[in-house]
């Protein structure tokens, strides 16, 4: 069995926690809204990636986000900011188990989304 599924959302990469002087690390703003989001958007779906990836002791992640603009984005931090949101979520049970991962961006394309495909391998 394979999930796929577009969602319309702008997928924002990850970054690295600021450290102050004084007080807690954090992350900026703009991730940790998105973090929110994604978590929100494919709250629905997380009964069946859940389905798709609870038995596996190896899964493929496949994703495809479209830009409207060119972004500057590494491409891991993009896997990166997408995963982890559904692995804080417990919804996959953890990200090691990922032994082939794709992502493909698409730029000036008129739309903002992202395709996510998991596959069980075995």
């Amino acid at each position: 069995m394979t999930f796929e599924k577009i969602y319309l959302i702008r997928a924002v990469p990850a970054s690295r926690p600021k450290v102050p002087r004084y007080g807690h690390p954090y992350y900026p703003k703009r991730y940790t809204q998105f973090r929110k989001d994604w978590a929100l958007i494919t709250h629905n779906d997380w009964p069946m990636i859940y389905l798709e990836t609870k038995d596996a002791s190896e899964y493929e992640f496949s994703y495809e986000a479209w830009f409207d603009k060119h972004p500057v984005a590494d491409i891991d931090n993009l896997f990166k900011a997408l995963t982890d949101t559904l692995v804080k979520a417990k919804v996959i049970p953890d990200d090691n188990l990922i032994c082939r991962s794709y992502i493909d961006k698409h730029f000036h394309t008129g739309k903002e989304q992202v395709k996510i495909t998991i596959r069980k391998i075995n």
